[in-house]
């Protein structure tokens, strides 16, 4: 009978632990947040995985951080990250509790944006998975719709054209990311950020106005963007963000204007067909990578104001022929400093460049990051 009894203890015991383990006491089970994102503590551990939270459904990805405002397994999962129910409508999917379109079902090329889907305004347009937008080639958003107030069509690989209503203030991330055939877009100027990535990739895209009311162009923003061949930046844009213009390699030309005070790292890098660029008199840092691999840049005078030139920010300029730097400069990243001289010269392989500089003083700076004494001018 004992033994019938201790069998029944450790049956119970290990149900009871099942449980909790399953269902962590409440106390002990909380969210967090950091810059990253929210995610679920459980414990010392964290939730991954879909996980019922007072009853809503959330998902966490493998490092335990929240998904929202995206589709995953065919759910939606809202701006709060919780699984959202939806209405079909007609050819849309809906999400009535923020009026937001997640999924266009139908099979025809071009579509009309309703005003309002079973009498709620429509507010946002999240196609984020390609089967959204699989045969769109144009989408209309109709002047009464005022009330979008943002876009996403991510990897809608077949749409050419788009409207942006004047009600949207800023152009989110990854918005038109992978729209491999986007030809032209139109912008309204109550457009103030474009963000990151908001058209990497649209490599049919061959030219774009920036509304002049944009304050700040964001990481990566027309990044693989092969088909831009000229932009102009309006005298609103103050800042403009790391790789903007990466692997652009049929842009040539580029207006900047002086209201720019910074260029991220890696902005030009690799724009194989930029010949010249005229970098604004309020940047005072040159950042790493910044020329990268622009091989037909042949000139390029860095304006007073500049303190800093960083690693690599020329590497690669192969036809550069001619620099100057101004006294302003105090400080060029060096191998000195740099384990065996890796990656630090900025003017890495700009073997037929000749800089032109106006004092001892810089051009020692630039002898000690790798620059043969013989490529330096001193000139008054």
């Amino acid at each position: 009978m004992k033994s019938l009894k201790l069998i029944k203890i450790i049956a119970h015991s290990l149900i009871v632990a099942s449980v909790l383990a399953l269902n962590p006491i409440g106390a002990s089970a909380e969210w967090k947040a950091n810059p990253s994102g929210w995610w679920y503590k459980e414990g010392s551990s964290w939730a991954t995985g879909w996980k019922l939270i007072d009853s809503k459904w959330y998902y966490f990805d493998f490092k335990g951080y929240m998904a929202k405002d995206t589709t995953i397994d065919g759910y939606y999962l809202s701006d709060s990250g919780a699984r959202a129910e939806l209405t079909t409508s007609g050819n849309f999917k809906f999400d009535k509790s923020t009026g937001t379109i997640i999924e266009y079902t139908g099979s025809d090329s071009s579509v009309v944006i309703p005003n309002k889907i079973d009498g709620t305004d429509v507010k946002r347009i999240r196609f984020t998975s390609a089967s959204s937008c699989k045969n769109l080639t144009s989408i209309t958003i109709p002047d009464s719709t005022t009330g979008v107030e943002s876009i996403v069509c991510m990897n809608c690989s077949n749409l050419t054209s788009i409207v942006i209503p004047s009600s949207v203030k800023s152009i989110n991330p990854f918005a038109f990311d992978g729209c491999s055939n986007l030809k032209s877009i139109t912008m309204p100027d109550s457009v103030t950020s474009i963000n990151t990535a908001a058209f990497r990739g649209c490599k049919s895209l061959k030219s774009i106005i920036i509304p002049n009311g944009v304050k700040t162009i964001q990481t990566k923003a027309f990044a693989g963007c092969s088909s831009l061949t000229s932009l102009t930046i309006p005298n609103s844009v103050t800042s403009m963000g790391n790789d903007i213009f990466q692997d652009c390699i049929n842009l040539t030309s580029i207006t900047i204007p002086d209201s720019v005070k910074s260029i991220g790292c890696g902005a030009f890098n690799d724009c194989s067909s930029l010949t010249s660029i005229i970098i604004p008199n309020g940047i005072t840092i040159i950042n790493e990578f910044e020329f990268q691999g622009c091989t037909n840049l042949t000139s390029m005078t860095i304006p007073n104001g500049v303190t800093s030139i960083q690693r690599d920010a020329f590497a690669g300029c192969t036809n550069l022929t001619s620099m100057t730097i101004p006294d302003s400069v105090t400080s060029i990243a060096s191998y000195i400093n740099s384990p065996k001289g890796i990656g630090i010269n900025p003017f890495h392989d700009c073997t037929n460049a000749t800089i032109y500089v106006k004092s001892e003083k810089v051009k020692q700076l630039l002898i000690n990051s790798g620059v043969s004494a013989s490529k330096i001018i001193v000139s008054a």
